[in-house]
């Protein structure tokens, strides 16, 4: 090998090293002590909506869902809402929850949470709304027709939690319109959880960006807020828990299939359901008779 060959290689090994050192070098990552309340459990996405104790150093006392490690998915075997967790959070490229550990906590200690995990059967509450058009309404008006819910707030900048929720609905009304019975019955609320911030008039526009194609009179799929207490209110009925800080929401997800009963009939936690299986479960929902009485 000649000398200039020789220096040319050298030069490239040596560039290459001091591009793999500088790719590895990555900022260690952080831990930090979490200790706090379960509110919510989600294995599928393997997720815990935790309300926190303040974590010094990192962020104030709030509820928000939190990734569990691989190593530790063993506890959606067992932990459930109410239950006192301890954890170490890492923060790196990703924050993960590791080395859990929790206390379960008494029947009467759970039941003083004001957050309920809807289960199938559950009377749903008449609670109170102001939908895109600045029209109040009522649960009890959707009785007669199967009713989907979920919850989202305009400004939400994360795609996975509400962008997603709505791009869902959006797949389900266009699944439904392949069945002329079913759309006929369709019935879709998404509820924000930013009443300061979503009015009528914001509603309207971002409800439009979603179903103008399919319902631009929103006559199967309306969008609504409320008072905060009476938000609040259906949010915890529903199960989905959240925390304001600094105008960003924190929040998991919740979504539920109510007959036409005005009982919950099917709950889609996370976002990890798929539009066309909730779409079929509608479907059939709209499709049963009622049950006598």
């Amino acid at each position: 090998m000649s000398i200039h060959r020789f220096c040319a290689l050298l030069v490239v090994c040596c560039s290459l090293g001091f591009f793999l050192a500088a790719c590895s070098h990555q900022p260690p990552a952080k831990h930090y002590d979490l200790q706090g309340r379960v509110v919510a459990v989600d294995a599928g996405n393997r997720q815990l909506t935790i309300a926190s104790q303040e974590i010094p150093g990192y962020m104030e006392a709030m509820t928000m869902p939190y990734i569990v490690s691989g190593d530790d998915t063993w506890v959606f075997r067992a932990i459930a809402p109410g239950d006192q967790v301890h954890a170490t959070l890492v923060v790196g490229n990703d924050a993960e929850l590791h080395d859990i550990s929790f206390t379960k906590t008494s029947a009467a200690a759970d039941a003083t949470s004001p957050l309920h995990i809807p289960q199938p059967g559950d009377a749903v509450p008449n609670f109170t709304l102001v939908n895109q058009n600045g029209a109040t309404i009522h649960f009890q008006q959707f009785r007669g027709k199967p009713l989907l819910v979920t919850f989202i707030y305009t400004r939400c900048p994360f795609p996975d939690y509400c962008l997603r929720m709505s791009h869902n609905f959006a797949d389900i009304m266009q699944e439904l319109q392949k069945n002329p019975d079913a759309f006929a019955k369709a019935q879709l609320l998404s509820i924000s959880i930013d009443p300061e911030h979503d009015k009528p008039e914001e509603l309207r526009t971002y409800g439009a960006s979603f179903a103008g194609r399919f319902d631009p009179k929103f006559r199967h799929w309306q969008f609504a807020s409320g008072s905060p207490d009476e938000v609040r209110k259906a949010a915890s009925f529903f199960g989905l828990a959240y925390d304001v800080k600094n105008g960003q929401i924190y929040h998991n997800l919740s979504t539920v299939l109510i007959g036409a009963n005005g009982k919950v009939l099917k709950v889609y936690s996370g976002n990890g359901w798929k539009p066309a299986d909730v779409a079929a479960d509608f479907t059939a929902a709209a499709a049963a008779k009622p049950a006598a009485s």
